[in-house]
């Protein structure tokens, strides 16, 4: 444990209110939403109320993780603004302003702020700070404080967690996953949850419009920087064109990675809004982080992302020429 991840204080801080917040970031994917979920469901049982309030739109497919629909959605279900002010802001899996655009007034609304993050960047202040930058998920903290809290791990909270831990470590490929990671993983399965059922939830029921999206992702797949690096854009016409929203991009960025000879993939997705959302891997001994932070985001070493007001080609060529200086030699 780092001397950040203060299991005591996060314990303390949701056993001492009564009103809780519970945010994430935007596009919320599989950590986010499975670590909401299991935090939630123990606040709840011990009497606590819970409001989660998410900056954009969960993708259907993690439907099942919230079966009551307790999410509510920024702008669209709910004005951040408008709630009452709780007596505890948790956030979850990002402590980075640029990922909580559209819950600031949640964030921003006096009340103490608790953090629980496993990124490597950080600009959100925070009055307690759970945060393991080497933890290869969000779930991973999740389930150390919840047994630090003496809360029962059943076969629902076990597949919340074992969502965001599959996820976050790409079905336990990443370099991230390591002997306690399936240790892990192992637990949570002896708990109740059922890695071949929540695969097919995930991953067999594929919406045809994004299938055909990937399809047309694919096909506009190009090579930069002397093929070291490999571009996806996806326009808001492709959007409109196959019935898909920006919710639908996940793990598009990961076909940029498959080609042989590439050591970073970037996936540059425009918003509804105009503002263009990049989305960046890369292999080691790489470190893509330094380039996200240059734009004002985050994330790991591996994988990172940033956003910017700004067109298509002109976000481009500004991510093109900050990767140069990672890629001298090209």
């Amino acid at each position: 444990m780092t001397p950040a991840a203060d299991y005591a204080g996060a314990i303390a801080a949701f056993r001492c209110t009564s009103a809780i917040a519970m945010t994430t970031h935007s596009k919320p994917d599989g950590d986010a939403l499975g670590c909401v979920a299991a935090l939630r469901r123990w606040l709840v049982d011990l009497g606590k109320t819970v409001t989660v309030v998410v900056p954009t739109a969960p993708p259907p497919k993690y439907d099942f993780l919230d079966p009551d629909r307790a999410v509510r959605v920024a702008g669209r279900d709910v004005d951040p603004a408008a709630l009452a002010r709780p007596d505890l802001v948790c956030i979850v899996d990002t402590a980075t302003r640029q990922q909580l655009a559209g819950v600031e007034a949640l964030v921003g609304c006096g009340a103490p702020v608790l953090v629980i993050d496993h990124h490597r960047t950080r600009d959100v202040p925070a009055n307690v700070l759970l945060a393991e930058p080497t933890a290869p998920a969000a779930a991973t903290i999740v389930y150390r404080l919840l047994r630090e809290a003496g809360a029962a791990i059943d076969a629902k909270t076990a597949t919340y967690l074992f969502v965001g831990l599959a996820l976050d470590t790409d079905w336990f490929r990443l370099p991230t996953t390591d002997a306690e990671t399936l240790r892990l993983a192992a637990a949570l399965v002896d708990a109740g949850a059922r890695p071949a059922d929540i695969y097919d939830r995930l991953y067999m029921s594929e919406d045809l419009g994004r299938m055909r999206l990937r399809g047309r992702a694919v096909e506009a797949l190009r090579p930069a920087l002397g093929g070291r690096a490999y571009i996806m854009r996806l326009t808001q016409e492709m959007f409109r064109r196959y019935g898909v929203d920006t919710s639908d991009t996940e793990d598009l960025i990961n076909e940029c990675m498959r080609l042989r000879g590439g050591l970073v993939g970037a996936l540059l997705v425009e918003a509804p809004d105009g503002e263009i959302r990049v989305s960046l891997r890369c292999r080691p001994p790489l470190s893509i982080l330094p380039v996200a932070e240059k734009f004002g985001g985050g994330g790991h070493h591996r994988a990172a992302g940033f956003r910017l007001r700004a067109s298509l080609d002109e976000a481009e060529s500004r991510l093109l020429e900050a990767l140069r200086e990672i890629l001298p030699d090209v």
